[in-house]
């Protein structure tokens, strides 16, 4: 009964101490060649035979991280590129709902790795066409590559991807990186004999590319498609006006920016950047209180509107 009690042990002597009921005293008992075959197990300092790293495809393994703690890819040992999950797709004629976890695509050896379940050990895919397409990084090309370039990535169908921004949070269009011109969601119509239910939805206008990208459900990626000549003709009828109006023309006028951050200009036409209001600065000892407001910049006509204090409407500005 007193084995649930615990026992000092003594290998040299074979034997070990227990003690005697609730005292602070011990009795001595010979060691059993059950409990000397177990201590020797316990203190061998035999090192225990590491089996080597699974290789890909034998199933989950930890993957491998530089000093830096960015993963690398286990059989090329480049470093991967991390992206994040996705909608829901269909793969193989199979729903992937996997594809809402993120993973590690490595380029060079044409797969990706995905972690099973929440183990931490991840099992290696091989990569869809879409995904090299959409996500692979554009290397050095020429002049006339990269207009190849430019329209097979602006083809729809070529899979949802998540649009690029600016340092100020703008979205970018992934072909040109020049800066998209959004547009609110209309009405329902009808394009191709077809009801277009999407339309409702904002989208993303590149008149450069002469495409728009629009939102797959609500997961975040986006993909192309073709221009409507109807958008076409409101944004190409006068986008830079030559006739820039006088300052002795503009009135104070409510202004109001998009989700872009921006404003056509009242003086040329052009998009115009809203400035947050800053902190008071000191310049040369002195307080400056020109940034203190918000305002909007115009990079075309150099022209700065202010705003009126504690309204809404904005006036021209000599700085």
């Amino acid at each position: 009964m007193d084995n649930y009690k615990p026992r000092y042990i003594c290998d040299a002597c074979k034997i070990y101490y227990r003690a005697v009921l609730t005292t602070d005293y011990y009795d001595v008992f010979p060691l059993d060649d059950d409990a000397t075959e177990k201590a020797e197990a316990e203190t061998s300092t035999t090192p225990a035979v590491k089996e080597p790293e699974k290789p890909p495809g034998k199933g989950p393994i930890a993957l491998p991280k530089e000093p830096t703690g960015n993963e690398t890819c286990p059989v090329c040992g480049n470093r991967f590129r991390f992206v994040e999950g996705g909608a829901v797709r269909v793969v193989d004629g199979k729903l992937d709902m996997e594809n809402i976890k993120p993973k590690y695509e490595c380029d060079t050896c044409g797969v990706f790795y995905r972690e099973v379940l929440s183990s931490g050990f991840y099992l290696p895919y091989p990569q869809q066409d879409e995904d090299r397409v959409a996500v692979s990084s554009p290397a050095e090309k020429t002049d006339a590559s990269k207009e190849e370039s430019q329209e097979e990535s602006a083809a729809a169908g070529r899979g949802p991807i998540a649009l690029p921004k600016e340092p100020k949070g703008n979205e970018i269009c992934p072909v040109c990186g020049k800066r998209f011109r959004f547009v609110e969601g209309g009405a329902v119509r009808v394009v191709d004999g077809k009801l277009d239910m999407e339309n409702i939805k904002p989208k993303y206008e590149c008149d450069t590319c002469g495409v728009f990208y629009r939102e797959v459900l609500t997961s975040g990626f986006y993909l192309p498609y073709p221009q409507q000549e109807e958008d076409k003709l409101k944004t190409q009828g006068n986008p830079e006006p030559s006739k820039v109006l006088s300052t002795g023309d503009l009135a104070p006028m409510m202004l109001k920016r998009d989700t872009n951050n921006q404003c056509q200009c009242p003086r040329c036409g052009a998009m115009m950047d809203y400035v947050e209001g800053q902190a008071v600065r000191l310049v040369d000892g002195k307080p400056d209180m020109e940034n203190v407001w918000d305002h909007f910049h115009c990079e075309r006509c150099h022209s700065v509107f202010r705003r009126i204090v504690n309204t809404d409407f904005f006036q021209f500005s000599e700085k």
